[in-house]
This record gives C-alpha cells, sequence and structure tokens, in this order.
C-alpha cells in the first residue's frame, strides 16, 4: 500500500484528492495490454486478413487466369526480380505451372478458398483450432506464393519498392497469420519494442531505405517507369489520371524520389515504439492512398488481372495495435470538481513500470 501511495503521490499531486482519476487513468492503460484487448486486436485484423484471402480467391478464379496471360502478365514479372539464390526454382516452377496452367489455377484457386473459409468459419465459431489451421496453411502456401510465384517482391535483389507493392501482400498475410499465433507476451504494447505494434514502422523504414539505396529510382527512368508498369493494369477511367504523374516523376525524378523516400523514413520514425504520434497515424491515409492509387493501381483488381488489392489493405490492418496505443495514451480522464487546474493533469500520458509495459505498476495494479 505505501507504494502505491508513493507512486500515487509521485505522479499526481494531492493523492487523496486524484485517487480516482488516477485509477481510471490506469485502467485505461492496462486496457491497452490486457488478455481481452489483444484478443480484441487479434480478432479484427484476422477478419480482414480472411476477408483478404476470400477477395484473393475470387480474384484467382478470374477467367484470364486460367490462361496463358497469367504466365505472362503475373509470374513472369514477377520472378524477372527473383535472387539468384532462388531463380533456379522460379524457372522450374514457371516450366512446370505453364503447360497444365489450367489446372494449376484451380489448386490455386482452391487453396485460397479453404484459407478464407477455415479463418471465417473458426472466427464465426469461435472455433480456435481451425483458426489456427487456417492461419498454418495461410504461411504455408504464402510461403509458396512469395518465393516461387513472387520472387520475393525484390526484396532481396534491389528492384522491391514499396511504391508498387514490395514486400509483398501474401508476405503481409504471413505476418499477421504469424502474429496472431504469438502469446500474449509478445503482444505487451507499452514495451520499449513490441513486434506486432512496431511492424508497421519497420515495414516504412525498409520502404524509405530501398528507395534511397536503389540508383534507378532516381534517374528519369525510375518511378515514372513504375508508373506505366502499374497503368498497363489499371481500367480505362484511371489511366487518364496517372499519366500526369508519370510526366512530373519523369521531368523531376530527385525531386519526386527525395518526397518518396522522405514520406516512408517520415512514417518510420512517427509509427515506431510506444508513442506513436498523431501526425504519423494522418499522414498514413494521403501517402497510402497515393501509393495505392498511382504506385499500385489498386492492385490492378479492375484489370481482370489482379491476384491481390496489393499491400495497402493489410498495411492498414497492421496499423491497429499502433492505432491502440495512440487512443489508450490519449484518453481524457474526468476529474473530480475542485481540483485546481495545476493539479488535473491527471493523465493523458500513461504511467509506465519499470520494465516500460503500459499499466504494469502498482497503482495500475490496485495495491
Amino acid at each position: 500500500m505505501e507504494i502505491a501511495e508513493k507512486y500515487e503521490m509521485s505522479s499526481v499531486p494531492s493523492a487523496p484528492s486524484t485517487l480516482g482519476a488516477g485509477s481510471q487513468a490506469s485502467r485505461l492503460a492496462t486496457g491497452a495490454t490486457s488478455p481481452e484487448t489483444i484478443a480484441g486486436i487479434k480478432r479484427t485484423m484476422l477478419w480482414g486478413i480472411a476477408l483478404l484471402w476470400l477477395l484473393d480467391a475470387a480474384l484467382q478464379a478470374q477467367p484470364r487466369m486460367f490462361t496463358i496471360d497469367f504466365i505472362s502478365n503475373i509470374m513472369k514479372p514477377s520472378i524477372a526480380i527473383s535472387p539468384s539464390f532462388i531463380g533456379a526454382l522460379s524457372n522450374w516452377t514457371l516450366t512446370f505451372v505453364t503447360p497444365h496452367i489450367w489446372l494449376f489455377n484451380w489448386l490455386f484457386t482452391i487453396t485460397q478458398f479453404v484459407i478464407a473459409f477455415a479463418l471465417l468459419g473458426g472466427l464465426i465459431k469461435r472455433n480456435q483450432p481451425l483458426i489456427r489451421a487456417g492461419l498454418l496453411l495461410s504461411i504455408a502456401w504464402g510461403m509458396v506464393v512469395w518465393v516461387a510465384g513472387e520472387g520475393t517482391s525484390g526484396v532481396f535483389t534491389g528492384n522491391g519498392t514499396l511504391f508498387t507493392g514490395a514486400p509483398g501482400s501474401v508476405f503481409l498475410y504471413m505476418a499477421v497469420a504469424v502474429f496472431y499465433l504469438l502469446g500474449d507476451n509478445w503482444w505487451q504494447l507499452g514495451n520499449r519494442f513490441c513486434l506486432p505494434r512496431d511492424f508497421l514502422a519497420l515495414v516504412f523504414l525498409y520502404g524509405g531505405v530501398a528507395q534511397v539505396v536503389t540508383p534507378g529510382f532516381w534517374g528519369s527512368q525510375g518511378i515514372s517507369i513504375l508508373i506505366v508498369g502499374q497503368a498497363s493494369m489499371a481500367p480505362s477511367w484511371m489511366i487518364n489520371t496517372m499519366m500526369p504523374l508519370v510526366t512530373l516523376t519523369h521531368q523531376y525524378p530527385v525531386i519526386s524520389n527525395v518526397v518518396l523516400s522522405a514520406s516512408f523514413l517520415a512514417l518510420a520514425g512517427l509509427l515506431y515504439g510506444r508513442n506513436p504520434k498523431t501526425v504519423g497515424l494522418l499522414l498514413i491515409i494521403p501517402v497510402l492512398g497515393v501509393v495505392w492509387y498511382w504506385g499500385q493501381a489498386f492492385g490492378g483488381i479492375f484489370s481482370g488481372m489482379g491476384t491481390d488489392p496489393n499491400t495497402v489493405p493489410p498495411l492498414l490492418l497492421l496499423a491497429i495495435p499502433a492505432v491502440t496505443v495512440w487512443r489508450a495514451r490519449r484518453q481524457k480522464v474526468l476529474v473530480p470538481p475542485g481540483i485546481g487546474a495545476g493539479r488535473a493533469a491527471v493523465a493523458t500520458a500513461l504511467p509506465e513500470s519499470p520494465s516500460g509495459t503500459l499499466g504494469n505498476g502498482p497503482l495500475a495494479r490496485g495495491r
């Protein structure tokens, strides 16, 4: 009890007057990392991934996917940026699949439908074994697609850019699946480092660094060519709005790449850690909006050849843990009447334990 009182006195002046408010603030703090809150975050993210798998399966069942167009427009461009250490595997996959594309595309489609229905069925029935089976299958299938079918999205060859879809949507699906399977000790959102919370910032860090260190992105044939490539997968009503940016990035390649890389790096810094910044969460919307429209053409889902909506939807799902922390840290506590303004600064900032976790101090435990 002495420890609790000392903590309270050091956190908020006039402990007897602010005990109720401080306790309420602590309850908000513990909500960010309680098992109930963690389960809620996981469930929300899982609903998103399950629906994305369902959409991907429907897109895979489009008529042109059963033709050589799937090989020419989807598999070959992806395999062309494979790193050398998996080049042989990618080429073998291409050789093996091409003569039987109709049969293999049914296999691809059914596998994705199975993943989606397993996850959705598990969520609806609250059947954890079914969810776990769906997640494990999604990780296994995702690895096959990412390595053999997508050539790791150019991550290991210097050709990958977050602007057009690296590190790959299926890679992000796998990340969400892994995070769901991790125990609650991995989900302590108030820790100095928390992988599910900070993963989005790390993806943006990768995006910014890749933009900076890849020489081609600084030339006139860099970003502009990427947009032209995406325009080929866009419907006619989008193409006219994409061409002005092609001209702009062609004429001012250095400025364009500075803006793009700086945006990614800024988001990495603003979202990383146990106190994600409001401006970072606000900046996500316009940056990912530009990326999804001009850089990814919505994944080509309106062209008849898109296999998924690309990386922006799963990136938004991965923002949920950071948003949860941001909301918890900004909950305002009602202060009882009679407390002066100077004493009423009860806590938009959450108390932290010596270990850095949210709501694990003595006051938060109610001692």
